[in-house]
C-alpha cells in the first residue's frame, strides 16, 4: 500500500512533522476499520492500551447502544473517551438523550464504538495517501476540524460522531505525570522533505 504524509501537516502545538509513532498508531486503527468491512461486522469497540474504565463501564456502554436503537439515531462513531479541545465549537445534546452529545473538535482515540457505516467512510476517505494523526483525521471526517487546508484533502466529510456524556474512559496517565509515556509523541519524526520529493514512507 502507498503511504504518504500530508505535505501541509505540522503538529498544531510543536510545529513538527508526523512522527513514526503517529504513523503506527494510525495504521493500527486503519487495520481495524478495514477488518470491520472485510468481516461484515456491524459494531465494534476500539480500545487503546493506556486507559482506565469508569465504574459499571460495560453496563453503561450497553445503555448507550440501547439508547441509539430506542431513539433510531443514525451514527457512525461514538467516543467513549476523548479530549474536548477548548476551542471546540458548541456541542448539542442528541435529541431525546441524556447520555450522548454530537461531538465537536476532539483529540484522543482512547476508546470508541464504531459502526460499519463509520468504518466504510473512514476507509473510503483514503487517508493513507495523505496521512496525518488519527485524532486529527476523525474530526476532519466529521467536518468539525478548524484547519481548512487539511479538510480540503477529504470529501465527503459526513462522519456522524457522538460522544458519551459523561465520558466512560480516561487515560491512565496525563502529560507530565509520573509514569507518563507516549509512543507517538516521543518517537522520531518523518524526515522533512519538500512535497515534490516526498516518496512513500
Amino acid at each position: 500500500m502507498g503511504i504518504k504524509a500530508m505535505p501541509e501537516y505540522a503538529d498544531p502545538y510543536h510545529k513538527r512533522p508526523l512522527t513514526m509513532g503517529e504513523i503506527g498508531c494510525f495504521l493500527s486503527h486503519y487495520t481495524i476499520w478495514y477488518n470491520v468491512l472485510e468481516r461484515g461486522q456491524e459494531v465494534v469497540m476500539v480500545l487503546e492500551d493506556d486507559i482506565r474504565f469508569e465504574p459499571y463501564f460495560r453496563q453503561k456502554v450497553m445503555g448507550l447502544l440501547e439508547e441509539t436503537r430506542r431513539l433510531s439515531i443514525d451514527w457512525d462513531l461514538i467516543y467513549l473517551g476523548r479530549k474536548r479541545l477548548a476551542e471546540a465549537d458548541g456541542e448539542e445534546w442528541v435529541e431525546g438523550s441524556k447520555h450522548l452529545v454530537w461531538a465537536g473538535y476532539s483529540y484522543w482515540t482512547l476508546g470508541y464504538l464504531l459502526a460499519s457505516s463509520g468504518a466504510r467512510k473512514l476507509v473510503e476517505g483514503q487517508p493513507l495517501a495523505r496521512l496525518l494523526p488519527v485524532d486529527e483525521y476523525l474530526p476532519i471526517m466529521s467536518d468539525r476540524h478548524p484547519e481548512e487546508l487539511w479538510k480540503a484533502h477529504f470529501s465527503p466529510r459526513d462522519l456522524r460522531v457522538m460522544s458519551a456524556a459523561p465520558l466512560l474512559l480516561f487515560p491512565t496517565h496525563y502529560t507530565g505525570e509520573q509514569g507518563y509515556v507516549s509512543d507517538t509523541e516521543d518517537s522520531i519524526t518523518v524526515p522533512s522533505v519538500s512535497p515534490h520529493q516526498r516518496d512513500d514512507l
